[in-house]
């Protein structure tokens, strides 16, 4: 006679974590503490006057304590506002000409060195070279620059992903298109554009950080602008007032990594499928 053997059932409602999750949550926790312990030595002990004003480099805590302080006033979130706009209408910019590059890239494939040169070309303009020339064609008070330099800070990663995206898909299903008389656009709508999704959802996630930092380093040039992350950084500079600078840089990355995040949340929701392609773990 033999023993019963012994099962044991998860608890209804009870989420298992898997291992590589489990590693790199951790992970990314150690690494963010020890992160957290080498800026809080450094300040106390670099950058802390006799008088016990803080420097260049203020501890976290008092800077966390002035983001606090921060999203308390309604003029910071008019900046966060007007800097999200602009980063928004460069970013849907930029993917619409990333998608009309690669659909004709795909319809004429001799546009393929057009289509890369542009993007090298937009990836290589210094900043501070195309900032001057947008500011004098466009009117005072315009925010053409923030939109211009979140569109240079997003095209040449969305082309890249488009590019490789469309090309993705298996020469199998191009023929099976093929020979039942689709057309290269009946293709592209059947089969490369589903195909493409996994590194077109990377270039997105990618390119949402890049346009809101590209639209706050636009403010940086702005004439007649008064509102944005840019400007507020800059009139803390003017102040000397160190925490503050770095309480809005904290917030900027913030609103940055929550861009990341959103489109991730978004990207596995309508392709779960992709999740092992672009980073996540199935």
């Amino acid at each position: 006679m033999t023993a019963p053997s012994l099962r044991l059932r998860r608890a209804p409602g009870v989420v298992r974590i898997s291992r590589p999750v489990l590693t790199t949550t951790l992970t990314g926790l150690i690494g963010a503490i020890l992160i957290v312990v080498a800026w809080q030595l450094v300040a106390v002990t670099m950058f802390t006057r006799e008088n016990g004003t803080y420097g260049a480099v203020p501890p976290p805590g008092a800077v966390l304590a002035r983001v606090t302080q921060n999203l308390s006033d309604a003029g910071y979130w008019s900046g966060l506002a007007a800097t999200a706009g602009s980063a928004l209408t460069g970013y849907v910019i930029a993917v619409a000409i990333a998608l009309v590059l690669g659909v004709a890239v795909i319809l004429a494939p001799v546009l393929d060195a057009f289509a890369t040169q542009l993007g090298i070309i937009a990836a290589c303009i210094p900043v501070a070279a195309i900032s001057p020339i947008v500011v004098l064609l466009s009117p005072s008070g315009s925010r053409a620059v923030s939109v211009v330099l979140a569109v240079l800070a997003v095209v040449f990663p969305m082309i890249i992903g488009v590019l490789l995206g469309l090309r993705a898909t298996s020469p199998a299903q191009l023929d099976l298109v093929h020979a039942y008389g689709g057309t290269e656009l009946t293709a592209i709508r059947r089969v490369r554009l589903i195909s493409a999704l996994p590194a077109f959802l990377t270039a997105l996630k990618i390119g949402a950080p890049a346009a809101f930092l590209g639209a706050m380093t636009g403010e940086f040039f702005a004439v007649g602008v008064d509102a944005g992350v840019g400007r507020l950084l800059i009139s803390q500079q003017y102040v000397g007032d160190y925490t503050g600078m770095w309480a809005i840089a904290l917030l900027a990355t913030a609103v940055s990594a929550a861009g990341y995040a959103a489109l991730a949340v978004v990207a596995a929701a309508i392709a779960p499928w992709t999740r092992h392609v672009t980073g996540g773990r199935r």
